[in-house]
Order: C-alpha cells, then structure tokens, then sequence
C-alpha cells in the first residue's frame, strides 16, 4: 500500500505586527494570451512585503466596471456522504456540511514569492506572477497592484492595459442544434452539444459555452495549435455551465489529446460511463490550460472515477477546484487505498505547472506524482478536507518536483487511515514555503517504499507543520544508502502531541538542522525538554526509545545538529486564524542556515525559520 505524503499565504491582517507601509511605486506588464487570458508581470520590490492584491477594472465588462479585487484560489464547500451509496458491505455516515475541515483564505492576497523566476506559465513558459482568468475576448482590461504586510497597503502600483485577443467566436447553448453553423448565441444559430463544438472549433477560435446544463455531453479537443493562435472554450463571462454527465461513448468528460487548447469556467459534476473506473479529465496533450474549472463526481462516495490526470507537459491548471474522489469510510475505502484527485502518472506528465487550485478530498490523496513525473511546479495551492495525503511522490523517477507555498489543512482527521501530509517516497524533491496545520499523524513521511526507489538528495525546508501527530518519519525501505543527502532544515514543528521524530536507519549523511521542534502536553503546555527524537530505530536498544532534542544534536550528530537552542515559541502572528508569520522579536528571525538547491534556486541572504524565511530565491548557482 501507499503508506503516507505531502503556502498559499494565510493572509489575515493582524494588529500584532506592524510594519511601515510600503511608498514604493512600481510597474506592472499585463500581456494577453488569447481570448480569455491576460499574464501580469512584476519584479519584487525592494521592501519587505507579505503579498500582493491585484484589482481588474474594464469599461467594457461590467463585472469590472469599477476596479475589483480578484481572488486568486476558488472557495472548497463542505460536503454530505450520500448513505445510500453500498460498497464492500459498507455505507459512508461521515460528512462535513459546514466545511469545518477545509481552509478558505481570508484575503485575497498572493505570496510575495510569486516574483521569483520559477513563476511561469508553461503555455510558452514565460515569466508570470499572476493570471487573469475568464475574461471576455477582443476587450479591454486595467490592472493595477498593490503590497501588503499585515494591517498596512502600500500604493498602487501604475496601471497596466492590456485587450484580449480577437478570436472569431463560436457558441454552445442548451437549446441550440449541432446542425446550425455555431455562430452566434440564438438557439437558431448555436451548437446543442460540447462535444460537438469543441472538436468543431479550430486554431485561432473560441467556443462561447452558454449558461445551463449539459447533460450526456463533454469536451474532446485534438486540435494541434500554436501559443499564438489557441483553440479555447470559455464559458460565456458571468453564466454558470454545467456538464451533469458525460456522453455514454467517453469515459472522461474533459479530454485534451491535442497541443495549446484551454477550457475556462466549466463546472464538471458528472460521473463516467466507464465500469472499470477512469478519471473525469484526461490532460494527454502539450502546452493545454485547465483554468478556473470545478472538477467533481456527482455522488460522494465514488468509486468508479479519479479527477484529474496529466500524461502531457508543459500544461498549466490554475485556480481550479477539484474535490471528492473516494471515500473516508474505512469499509468502503480500507486503508484509504482509493480515491485521487489528481494524478501525473508517468514520465511523460513533465514541467506542467499547478498553481493556485483548491484540492479537496482524496480519499487516498488529493495530488498524486507517480513513476516518472518530474520537473512539475506545486505552486500556492490549498490541499485540505480531512481525508487522504495532499502530495506524494512514489516510484522511480518521480523526482526534481517543486512543492512550493502550499497550505494542508486537516489529513486524515476524518478518517481511520494512517495518512501522512506530504510523502516522499522518491527523489530528489523540492519542499519549501509549505504549512501543514492539524495533521492527525506524521506531518512528513520520507520513505523509499518501492524497489528501484530513492529519496536520495531531497530537501525539505523552510516550512510550517502546526499541531501534528509528528513532525519526522522516515522508514528503512531499502536501505541506508536510499536516503543519502536528505536535508530537513530551517523547519517549525510546534505544537506536536506525539514524538518528533521516528526514524528507521543510521543515516549519517542527512542533515537535520536548524529547525524549531516543541511538543505540548495534554494541557497544551510547552515541553523543551521532554524527549521526543528516535533515530536509528531497527537498531533497537537505547535507540528504540525517544531521546532529548540536546541528546540528538549531541549524540546523533551527524545528523542532528543547531535544533536546540532553536526550541521555542516562534511568536507567531496570529496562530487563532492560521497567521504563521513570525512577530518581529521573535527568536527564529535570522537563526535559520543557507540551502542550495541546484534545481530550484538556492536561499539567498539572511534565512528566518519557517514558511516566510526565505526573502529570496536565487537561481544563479
């Protein structure tokens, strides 16, 4: 079985912080690519800063008729277990209406670190810090940018103007027919069907999707097109279109096999005609773009479909919300074995690029790096709801993956199965800038599980793990040498109930360092010095049993060495609404050590602990 796993910024202002706002007025770029979809660029500023707002305003999309804040990751709801739903002689009772278990940004802010170089759109993998979304073509749109650091704005940036590019139109509209010409909107001129104006339309034109419902339907595009001359379908600006169930003849209702295709504003609610199980959106193709799509089963529980797979390159899925695959109940789902909300499965699913998306309810994971996959970017997305892992790597060749900024909300805390928040189970990988929050056990599990595979050379780092069972398991899955140079460093583990650490083999090469690792009791009172570290567990012996934090830096060192000293209240904002940002006397500010990673930009300047310590990135080894 596959044991375990994986910062969108929590952007709540605070009055326990205080900064002097920002007077640095700086430029913006905001250049169209295609009918929909405007990219805006900036270079960071020079202030220490918290994030960026950005606002849209156009005089010919009344949506924006005066400048509005967008909201960069869509919104995760709660959810009901249909009883009724029978599997392995069990039915689901366990539902979370309110949404308890999922995590909704309380601003509309984005990371300062979206200004460094590894920001992109894969499309044509330029530079990008932002992207706008679901806009109408051949129109004109105003952006403007501003900073913030907790309760203070800086100045607006200059106004950049773009227009969106002039596609000739096509339009689908449920009281349509596939026999009429699909040029205007009327129902004597519109398609009826998706699938019949999606693979209609060609290079260099949008399909135009009505508002209602689309039942029996779904998009296959195959077209081969250009980074210039896209084949785009977008729902018509400010309607809601939902495909209620795929076509009896595809398993999948989202299919994009061809090159430089992009779907925008679907709502997928449907389930698939395929008995054997498949997913609901297929990515075969390259330089594609999911953007602001919900992706969803039509009951929960589901056993016969995943969401979403990638076996393509350079594709992009941005701002999309993609949730409930699989079920928490361990009868019909025993040890959580089932249940993906996203999938790269194999080496073909290279440098694509997942950024700002809500990924709710796995019920064995929400995001899922198979064999192969490699050189993908994990950027600022939310992974949460209480079920399965939110990122894992597994088998051989899933490696030199970015996991960048992302927010964990609440694993496993549902559910029976063990599950941890990230997995690494292959590399190397990248982990940096994450927060995990309520892990029910091991905020990370580092384990070589598979033959052929190796975490060799991987690097966690700089990220947030609050209130978890555990900080650190690491197994012995073949052998010492499968776990060489991993680095776990500048971390905050705080607030663990559990042992820090669990780790199998006497690895001497890895680096654990720098890093803040404090325990509460069960009145939540701190324990600096209760003993919470096990290395070298076959071992067994002195070694089975958890040692002190000043016993690992002395004894296990390598490779244990500068945590304590480091175990203290991190002084965060705001822990009561999920601000990890350090306060401006705290301890950790400056303590933490310098990273190089080859692959991803190394640290640069003075290193803080936790998911905010990192200033810059520098990609100039």
């Amino acid at each position: 079985m596959i044991r375990v796993l994986a910062v969108v910024l929590i952007w709540a202002s605070s009055l326990l912080r205080s900064q002097t706002p920002l007077r640095e007025r700086f430029s913006v770029t905001a250049t169209p690519k295609g009918p929909n979809q405007i990219n805006l660029r900036w270079s960071p500023v020079s202030t220490p800063i918290d994030g960026y707002l950005i606002e849209i305003q156009s005089d010919m999309d009344t949506r924006y008729s005066s400048f509005t804040e967008l909201q960069p990751i869509p919104k995760a709801t709660g959810y009901t277990c249909n009883s009724t739903v029978q599997r392995n002689g069990g039915f689901c009772n366990i539902s979370d209406p309110t949404g308890a278990h999922v995590y909704n940004p309380q601003s509309n802010g984005i990371p300062y670190w979206a200004t460094d170089a590894t920001y992109i759109d894969p499309q044509d993998s330029s530079p990008a810090q932002f992207i706008a979304w679901g806009l109408r073509p051949n129109t004109a749109y105003r952006f403007r940018v501003r900073t913030y650091s907790d309760n203070s704005f800086g100045e607006y940036s200059l106004v950049a103007t773009a227009t969106t590019a002039n596609y000739a139109l096509r339009y689908v509209s449920p009281n349509g027919k596939d026999s009429n010409d699909g040029t205007r909107p009327d129902k004597s001129h519109a398609w009826l069907t998706l699938a019949h104006g999606s693979k209609t339309i060609q290079c260099g034109q949008e399909l135009i999707v009505m508002g209602g419902s689309y039942a029996k339907d779904g998009i296959a595009m195959g077209q081969s097109c250009t980074a210039g001359n896209k084949a785009v379908v977008l729902v018509n600006p400010g309607d809601t279109a939902i495909i209620t169930s795929g076509t009896l003849l595809n398993s999948s209702v989202i299919v994009l096999a061809g090159n430089y295709l992009v779907v925008d504003g679907m709502i997928c609610a449907s389930s698939t005609a395929d008995p054997g199980g498949s997913f609901d959106a297929l990515i075969f193709g390259k330089h594609n773009a999911l953007l602001n799509v919900n992706i969803s089963p039509a009951v929960i529980p589901t056993f016969l479909q995943s969401g979403l797979q990638i076996k393509g390159d350079h594709n992009l899925i941005y701002r999309s919300y993609l949730h409930d695959y699989g079920s928490p109940d361990a009868v019909q789902n025993p040890a959580g074995n089932g249940g993906y909300v996203l999938v790269l499965p194999d080496a073909g699913a290279h440098n694509n690029v997942i950024w700002s998306n809500h990924l709710t309810r796995g019920g064995h994971d929400v995001s899922l790096c198979l064999s192969g996959c490699s050189y993908n970017r994990w950027l600022n997305n939310i992974m949460d709801g209480g079920w399965g892992m939110a990122w894992n790597a597994v088998y051989a060749g899933a490696q030199n993956n970015l996991v960048e900024g992302n927010f964990v909300k609440d694993v496993g805390q549902l559910i029976i199965a063990y599950k941890p928040s990230l997995q690494v189970s292959q590399g190397p990988n990248t982990l940096r800038r994450n927060i995990v929050v309520n892990e029910k056990s091991a905020a990370l599990e580092v384990s070589a599980l598979y033959g052929h595979s190796a975490v060799t050379g991987s690097l966690i780092y700089n990220n947030v793990f609050y209130s978890p069972g555990s900080c650190y398991f690491q197994s012995h899955n073949q052998g010492v040498s499968a776990y060489d140079e991993v680095v776990f460093a500048n971390n905050i583990c705080y607030k663990f109930t559990g042992d820090a650490t669990d780790i199998y083999l006497a690895n001497k090469t890895n680096q654990i360092m720098y890093n803040d690792i404090l325990s509460v009791d069960s009145d939540g009172s701190l324990q600096p010095d209760r003993a919470v570290i096990i290395w070298n567990h076959e071992q067994e012996g002195s070694y089975q049993y958890p040692r002190t934090l000043a016993y690992a830096d002395r004894e296990y060192n390598p490779p244990f060495s500068h945590n304590k000293g480091l175990d203290v209240n991190p002084q965060f904002v705001n822990e009561a609404k999920l601000d990890f940002h350090l306060k401006r006397n705290s301890r950790l500010i400056g303590a933490g050590t310098a990273i190089k990673d080859l692959v991803w930009g190394s640290t640069k300047g003075t290193i803080d602990l936790g998911a905010y310590g990192i200033r810059q990135i520098s990609l100039n080894q």
